[in-house]
C-alpha cells in the first residue's frame, strides 16, 4: 500500500478554497460599467428622439403634399393638367423620400459611430483600470 506523504501535495491550501475576490475592485469597475451604460442608453435614447421628430416632420410634409394633390385636381380644367399635377406631385414624393432615406441614414450612422467611439472608450478604460490593478 502507497501513502502520500506531505511534502507530495502541490498546494498548502486546502482543496476546494477559491481565492477571495478584490471586492473593492469590482465595485468600481461595476460602476464604471453602469455610468458608462448609463451614457449610453442617454445617447440612443436621444437619437430615438431625433428620428421620431425627423420623422414624424417628414409625414407631416408629405400629408401636406396629399392634400395639395386633391386641391390640384380640383382647380385641373384638362387630362393634360390632370397628368401634369400627377406627375408632379410623384416627382416630388421620390424626390422627399429619398431625401428622407438620407437623412435617417445620417442619424442612423452617427449614433452607431458615437456607440462604437464609446464602446472603445469603454474598453481602453477598463484595460487601463485593470492594468493599473
Amino acid at each position: 500500500m502507497t501513502t502520500i506523504s506531505s511534502s507530495d501535495n502541490v498546494s498548502t491550501k486546502p482543496a476546494g478554497t477559491l481565492p477571495f475576490p478584490d471586492l473593492a475592485r469590482v465595485s468600481e469597475l461595476n460602476g464604471t460599467v453602469f455610468t458608462e451604460a448609463a451614457k449610453f442608453n442617454a445617447h440612443i435614447s436621444n437619437t430615438l428622439q431625433n428620428l421620431g421628430k425627423e420623422w414624424s416632420e417628414f409625414v407631416g410634409a408629405r400629408l401636406r403634399e396629399d392634400v395639395q394633390l386633391v386641391r390640384t385636381i380640383h382647380d385641373c380644367r384638362s387630362l393634360q393638367d390632370l397628368q401634369q399635377a400627377y406627375a408632379q406631385f410623384w416627382q416630388t414624393a421620390f424626390t422627399q423620400y429619398g431625401d428622407e432615406a438620407q437623412r435617417i441614414m445620417r442619424i442612423t450612422q452617427g449614433a452607431v459611430d458615437d456607440a462604437a467611439h464609446t464602446a472603445r472608450e469603454l474598453r481602453e478604460t477598463m484595460t487601463a483600470a485593470d492594468r493599473a490593478a
